[in-house]
């Protein structure tokens, strides 16, 4: 059940300034930088904002792989001024921030402590998003992921609480996004379906709609990428990408679906790298890896029912084939360099560590295992 009013296409601005007024008169903006207020559309938010009798406050400055301490400071400010309704525009960093610093604004405390356990959530603020890059799925689901600078550590959290209570999506918006930046969204909500559709127990309906879903941003990367302005490459991958962690395709599940991104979380808390990027570089070396006569009958289906490829073919070959694609994909046609080490600087002396981290102490049973040997010879790979 996805609880989240979702304004999708042409024109939903017009509605943001009578859905704010719905939770009350004081306004936080949350957003990364400045870059939004030269745009057209935010001219629009602004004028229906004051129509509304609002408030508005900002916050800005939001990093990729958002700090802590942001979180802190938007919770300051709700606490100071009253905030009655969040409003994030930007993408899942800027989201993110947003959600945890929903209910910190009614914690005396550090946010982190809700990550750790120490705190627990009870009260939050409504969250009404704008979404400007398509990744994720963010703004249409209950996660979120938070860096903590002091000790290197980034870490997701959950409640059904932080749902955002009404998500603007406009498809021109995300014009505007450089090809890096929509290259790394698509392929971060692209890795969430492959890795919730490698662990799935057959079911078939969920199954043909993850691959209507991979299809689908497959399908229109190449297109987006050679016209930026195309609104139905935008479109679609921006309502695929929407889905991609609201739940709506998880039914029950073999094991743990996200050993690959627990992988990059790692890669991106110690060397902040863009995330979309760091999965595009380490999601072929983990289906490599991982790539065997048990597991291969995932990839066929897959191949098969995704990639279009010849069904005729031995699982092993498609397999291959599959892995050869995302390749094409990632590196020739959104241009993507292939290794990490191409966009940081990074050697193996925290690879020990970043494994543990990954395998949270232990193996990970998912479509396969995982040991931290595992993935430390993945991010061998990958370096």
């Amino acid at each position: 059940n996805v609880p989240t009013h979702v304004y999708f296409g042409d024109n939903q601005l017009q509605k943001i300034g009578e859905e704010l007024k719905k939770y009350g008169t004081k306004v936080l903006m949350i957003y990364d930088s400045g870059w939004i207020k030269d745009t057209d559309w935010f001219k629009v938010v602004v004028e229906k904002i004051n129509e509304a009798g609002l408030e508005l406050f900002e916050l800005g400055g939001v990093e990729p792989n958002p700090r802590s301490y942001s979180v802190n400071q938007a919770a300051d400010i709700c606490k100071k001024e009253g905030i009655d309704v969040l409003l994030p525009i930007g993408g899942g960093s800027v989201v993110d921030t947003a959600k945890l610093a929903s209910c910190t604004a009614y914690y005396d405390g550090d946010c982190w402590d809700f990550i750790t356990g120490k705190a627990k959530m009870e009260k939050f603020l409504p969250i009404v998003v704008i979404s400007t890059i398509s990744g994720t799925g963010t703004d249409m689901d209950a996660y979120g992921i938070v860096s903590n600078a002091k000790t290197h550590d980034k870490l997701p959290f959950f409640n059904t609480g932080l749902f955002p209570t009404a998500t603007f999506l406009d498809p021109s918006i995300t014009y505007s996004v450089s090809p890096f930046q929509t290259a790394c969204g698509a392929i971060d909500a692209f890795s969430h379906y492959l890795e919730v559709y490698f662990m799935r127990p057959n079911l078939y309906v969920l199954d043909k709609v993850m691959e209507g879903f991979m299809k689908t941003i497959v399908h229109y990367i190449p297109k987006v990428m050679d016209d930026p302005n195309d609104y139905d490459a935008r479109a679609n991958i921006q309502w695929a990408s929407s889905w991609a962690l609201s739940g709506f395709t998880y039914g029950p599940t073999n094991g743990v679906p996200f050993m690959c991104h627990w992988i990059e979380d790692e890669v991106s808390a110690k060397y902040d790298i863009t995330h979309g990027l760091g999965l595009a570089i380490i999601l072929p070396n983990y289906l490599e890896y991982f790539l065997n006569e048990k597991s291969a009958y995932l990839y066929y289906e897959l191949g098969v029912n995704v990639f279009g490829m010849d069904p005729a073919l031995d699982a092993m070959t498609v397999g291959k084939q599959v892995i050869a694609e995302l390749k094409h994909i990632f590196f020739e046609v959104c241009g993507l360099k292939t290794k990490l080490t191409d966009y940081i600087k990074m050697d193996d002396s925290k690879f020990d560590e970043m494994a543990r981290i990954a395998c949270r102490d232990g193996v990970v049973h998912g479509f396969v295992d995982m040991t931290q040997e595992d993935a430390k010879n993945i991010l061998r790979m990958s370096m």
